[in-house]
């Protein structure tokens, strides 16, 4: 237990990196929707670690972490879809781990993209989250193999969605929402 907990950040005071530009104008909120958020919903939103509110990177997810108001807190509300809300806030959670780098800086683990660098083991150039190594997954054999780490890579690369492939309008039916 001590060495699952040892992989997550301290809380987060500042609730977050404040940036200067919107999100939007940094990264594809489609892409991330359809390709980045189920992975960090699988990956990363465990209670203890970025399924808390206080952590920069925060991950709201069914069952777990969610923007309900306590009087409403039912098992029907904490299980159900993710709100617009919530999906925002990901979305703004996740943009902020890559704020400072460059797009050149994007394409592999680095120290400016967090997002990449913290899951990725130390083995493929990664820092393994405080010996938490994510990435690649079984049974992968190395990053360009792992269709999750890859998808992180190519959102925080640039990657772009329509929200009209059928597996993306699939994902905002099943949200609810409608593509930017």
């Amino acid at each position: 237990m001590l060495l699952a907990l040892a992989g997550c950040p301290a809380p987060d005071n500042s609730h977050g990196l404040v940036t200067t530009a919107p999100p939007a104008q940094l990264l594809d909120y489609n892409e991330f929707v359809c390709e980045v958020q189920p992975v960090l919903i699988r990956r990363c939103s465990f209670l203890g670690c970025h399924g808390n509110a206080d952590h920069a990177l925060r991950v709201y997810s069914p069952g777990k972490l969610r923007l309900i108001d306590s009087a409403l807190n039912t098992r029907e509300s904490r299980d159900g879809k993710l709100s617009s809300d919530e999906v925002m806030r990901n979305f703004e959670s996740a943009t902020g781990t890559v704020y400072f780098a460059q797009p050149s800086d994007r394409q592999a683990p680095d120290d400016r993209v967090p997002i990449l660098m913290k899951p990725t083991r130390a083995s493929f150039g990664g820092s393994e989250h405080h010996g938490v190594g994510i990435f690649p997954a079984y049974p992968a054999v190395d990053l360009s193999h792992d269709a999750e780490y890859a998808a992180l890579a190519a959102w925080v690369g640039g990657k772009k969605a329509t929200g009209a492939e059928p597996a993306c309008a699939d994902m905002f039916s099943k949200l609810g929402l409608k593509p930017q």
